[in-house]
């Protein structure tokens, strides 16, 4: 009955989170339908669990293996053991292993954001402008912060040169002192292997950690690196609103 319900305990939580979009801070999107679907398996699992208990609640451990075909195995056993005592019910202590899933349900970490961005050493997580194709109509131009890189580092054309674009992050630290980067974490898939995409504004306010804005406008060319040293690509900001956090907080 323990196993039983931890299992319904953790397919309720990981249905739930699947549906009310918590699970969209740890994994992305596309992964939903698998959550699901794992979940699916562990109530019907759990609620076979309890149904078998309520039906056969005198049976043993030895009796339990001799339903499912294991009379061989358990044959020595049961000789060994006897039925001096009931094995019917797991340890309490199995409980236990619910907690953390209970903690998710009632306090929500956050996702990544300015913390996780300082941490990560990697300046430039782009590295091409392959099959980005031509930029579309709009002005501004709504662009992510890993397309405004690639175009910005390694596009040949200078597809960016004169557009306004609008790009969507956070704050995070720059590295000196009043001065911060628009920021977006990217994942491959889940927040454990997440990084984080870079953009230097010039020319905006001073904004918090971790507050999310809004920045509208134009790109300049980054001057030329020194030997050892990367350059994030730069907005010259035009304008700047504060917004709430997006539903999917990654890219």
């Amino acid at each position: 009955m323990t196993q039983s319900g931890l299992l319904l305990v953790i397919g309720v939580i990981a249905s739930v989170a699947a549906f009310n979009g918590i699970y969209l801070n740890f994994v992305k999107p596309s992964l939903r339908i698998p959550i699901v679907l794992a979940s699916a398996i562990l109530l019907l699992m759990g609620a076979y669990g309890v149904w078998e208990d309520r039906r056969h609640p005198d049976w043993d451990d030895e009796d339990v293996a001799v339903h499912h075909g294991a009379v061989a195995a358990e044959g020595a056993h049961a000789e060994g053991h006897g039925h001096g005592h009931d094995h019917a019910h797991g340890p309490r202590v199995g409980w236990l292993l619910v907690v953390p899933f209970l903690l998710l349900a009632v306090v929500v970490p956050p996702p990544l954001g300015s913390y996780s961005a300082a941490a990560d050493t990697g300046i430039i997580t782009v590295t091409t402008a392959d099959g980005l194709g031509p930029l579309p109509e709009g002005n501004p131009l709504d662009l992510t912060l890993a397309e405004f890189q690639g175009r910005a580092l390694y596009d040949a054309d200078r597809s960016l040169e004169g557009r306004r674009v609008r790009l969507l992050g956070f704050a995070s630290p720059a590295g000196r002192p009043g001065e911060w980067v628009l920021t977006r974490m990217s994942l491959n898939c889940c927040a454990a292997d997440g990084f984080a995409v870079k953009v230097a504004v010039e020319g905006a306010q001073p904004v918090g950690e971790d507050e999310w804005v809004e920045v509208v406008g134009t790109w300049q060319p980054a001057p030329l690196a020194t030997p050892g040293e990367e350059r994030l690509p730069v907005l010259v900001v035009e304008d700047l609103r504060r917004v709430g956090a997006p539903e999917n907080p990654y890219e």
